[in-house]
């Protein structure tokens, strides 16, 4: 199937499958689907956002943050605090650009005002969950991009600072000095990481992360920083591939099962990597493309003729939980074809 066949069975099978209680799976879907812009899709995208804003707490979450119980994985339950539902802010902040409302405006900022309200580690780390004190790295990617997005938009250059000191802290927590592969979870007391492997996805979460904050504030003080840390981990997660293209779901753990979004993350964030000019350790940038273009591609071949992407590693992620698909496996499909189109030529990719 060529690519633009698979880009409207992908896109179409998120249509087909909405999930309002996941909230902020959907962030990445959101993204995917406005990256390619059909004019399919804007009422659906349009209708989840006007949802989101519908459905906003008097504490500022947006959307659906419900506590809930875990089926497997390293935690037992879940209480969401705003580091979790601003991930819709990111689509709505971009939405709003495109279609600007100011009630979209007012919305992103009491999701932000509840993320400056929400608790914090001694080093103003912003909790992952209520369970807490906790630091999760794929919460890089649920907070950071909207809070540079909405500081941009807004002219709140405190917005943007928060973006990248919340990015500065989780590294310094999780991302391994030698290895430089981030870690999964970090709890501060007592001290100790809950979920300590090479998560693959959680270094997917804060690769694309890194792409979305160069992307949005590239003269920020502290960009500099970001660009360090995603060439080290990207030239790190790289070493990793596996020669099928994929990547395990544990990185080191060739036991574990190869996993599909990881492997798109990553292969988004190559590309955009290489677009955005950033030195990847160890690697010349015609290497990261072909890297990506080999992960995107491997994926692309187990897409089903529903367009339902398989081989997901359900959430919360790390060790011990069930395969199958999600939204956000969904989006990051989208959103690394996007990256990819030009270099992934006019021939079948299935």
């Amino acid at each position: 199937m060529h690519l633009e066949r698979l880009v409207a069975s992908v896109s179409s099978f998120i249509k087909a499958n909405p999930n309002e209680r996941d909230c902020w799976q959907k962030a990445p879907a959101l993204s995917g689907l406005m990256a390619w812009d059909d004019e399919a899709y804007r009422p659906l995208v349009k209708r989840w956002l006007d949802r989101a804003v519908a459905t906003q707490k008097s504490d500022g979450n947006l959307s659906y943050g419900d506590w809930h119980t875990s089926s497997g994985g390293h935690i037992r339950s879940f209480t969401p605090l705003a580091s979790e539902t601003a991930a819709l802010g990111a689509p709505l902040m971009e939405w709003h650009q495109r279609h600007p409302e100011p009630r979209y405006l007012d919305s992103a900022a009491r999701q932000y005002q509840a993320l400056c309200d929400a608790p914090r580690t001694r080093d103003g780390g912003i909790w992952s969950r209520g369970e807490g004190p906790e630091l999760w790295i794929d919460f890089t990617y649920l907070m950071c991009p909207f809070m540079a997005r909405y500081g941009k938009i807004a002219s709140r250059e405190d917005a943007v600072d928060e973006a990248f000191r919340q990015f500065e802290v989780h590294v310094r927590h999780l991302v391994d000095r030698e290895f430089r592969l981030a870690r999964h979870a970090w709890c501060e007391k007592p001290n100790h990481f809950p979920q300590s492997t090479f998560w693959a996805r959680g270094n997917g979460w804060l690769l694309a992360c890194c792409a979305e904050l160069l992307d949005i504030a590239p003269e920020h003080a502290k960009a500099g920083f970001v660009r360090k840390v995603y060439g080290e981990v990207l030239g790190a997660m790289s070493s990793w591939q596996d020669a099928s293209g994929y990547f395990f779901h544990v990185l080191d753990d060739p036991l574990s099962n190869l996993e599909a979004s990881a492997t798109l993350m990553y292969a988004y964030a190559g590309e955009r990597a290489v677009q955005l000019g950033v030195e990847i350790e160890g690697m010349p940038h015609e290497a990261v493309r072909q890297s990506a273009i080999r992960a995107f591609t491997v994926v692309a071949g187990s897409v089903e003729d529903s367009g339902r992407v398989p081989g997901v590693a359900m959430v919360p992620g790390g060790p011990g939980v069930p395969f199958g698909w999600t939204l956000f496996g969904q989006g990051f499909f989208l959103l690394a074809a996007r990256a990819l189109r030009e270099h992934l030529g006019k021939g079948e990719l299935r």
